[in-house]
């Protein structure tokens, strides 16, 4: 019995790039593909509705998705700014009740999308990409110096301009790779300036229909190098939603895009695993989470999230796609359960020159 008999796989081959989202193929392929675990259902999906949502009333926040490379930050981000910005999408949601909160936002938003890696100031760089993209969307705005007006200030009047050519839309700006650009900018008076940007961005989306997203590895608020700025970091804190994607939620997406199974084929799998339930610990009391995530043993995704170093780290479902790809069509072993676990990664590690050039890792 083969392993592609077992499983329904469906590889992930690439990392999302907000530079091709304005291809309408891509864009469907984003959405369709889109697994939502609990978490997403019940949580994410619900907070970043209510936030971005300017028809309701109460308080609103920017969003901060947080998450280890790999783990499908810009998947989410990209999901819903592309159905904020277009209606006709939303149909292409498979579940039900994050389709229904969607809804509330689907088609009213104008959508601003870039990766930051610059080295001038976050003014700097928001301003610029402003204005060229108001520049193509029909909005004349120029923002003055920001010693002469705040941000705030300059942020509203860019709003009133915005909303005068396009009154019935918001304006959502969605940012990655933000934790790696404040870690270049991390001298104090540099980056308690970006801080302060950032502040008046959250601040905005509560008094105006701007809204933002932005994704980054880890809290900002508890990275070691930004606690010389602790009292600033705790006034963004307060501006924007902090939203975690989780270990759970990767393997989840392993276990229904990359490893879907009916119920014949779990069947087949429940009766190969149950031969060797005496030699684990675990196995007996978590044999489903076995099943569903066959061939990936559980500990794996536990043990990936503690990896700190290399690129590698983005691709969490390519690593575990390319590992598919080589054992589909291989018979799977009667003798062991047949599974993938952690320390396959150390061929991976072995085999990446950017890895093996660190003399800690080589090491």
């Amino acid at each position: 019995m083969k392993y592609q008999e077992l499983i329904q796989f469906e590889p992930i081959n690439e990392v999302v790039k907000f530079s091709r989202t304005g291809e309408a193929a891509y864009q469907k392929d984003l959405i369709r593909t889109f697994v939502f675990s609990r978490a997403y259902r019940e949580a994410l999906i619900p907070v970043i509705s209510k936030n971005l949502d300017y028809s309701r009333q109460g308080e609103k926040f920017g969003i901060q998705v947080v998450g280890n490379y790999g783990t499908g930050k810009s998947h989410l981000m990209s999901l819903v700014s592309l159905i904020a910005e277009d209606a006709s999408l939303l149909g292409l949601v498979e579940s039900e009740q994050p389709r229904e909160e969607l809804a509330n936002i689907a088609g009213k938003f104008k959508v601003l999308r870039f990766e930051l890696g610059n080295t001038q100031s976050l003014w700097e760089v928001m301003t610029y990409k402003l204005e060229t993209w108001l520049a193509d969307n029909g909005v004349e705005f120029e923002f003055a110096p920001h010693e002469k007006k705040s941000f705030g200030e300059q942020l509203q009047q860019m709003m009133a301009e915005f909303e005068e050519q396009y009154p019935d839309k918001g304006l959502l700006v969605v940012i990655d790779e933000m934790l790696a650009y404040l870690k270049s900018r991390s001298e104090a008076t540099k980056l308690n300036e970006d801080l302060m940007v950032l502040q008046a961005l959250g601040q905005s989306c509560d008094n105006t229909k701007f809204r933002i997203i932005f994704g980054v590895q880890e809290l900002i608020y508890q990275s070691a190098e930004f606690q010389f700025a602790s009292e600033t970091l705790q006034k963004v804190g307060d501006r924007f939603r902090d939203l975690t994607i989780t270990k759970e939620d990767v393997s989840y997406v392993v276990k229904n895009r990359l490893l879907k199974k009916d119920e014949h084929q779990k069947a087949k799998i429940r009766k190969h695993l149950q031969q060797f339930v005496h030699l684990f610990s675990d196995m007996h009391s978590r044999l489903e989470e076995y099943v569903e995530l066959f061939p990936v043993h559980p500990s794996y995704f536990e043990n990936f999230q503690k990896i700190r170093k290399g690129k590698s780290q983005r691709e969490i479902l390519k690593t575990l796609s390319a590992h598919f790809e080589k054992i589909m069509g291989q018979e799977a072993p009667t003798d062991n359960p047949g599974l993938i676990t952690y320390d396959d990664y150390w061929v991976d590690i072995h085999n990446s020159p950017d890895l093996m050039s660190d003399p800690d890792i080589r090491k």
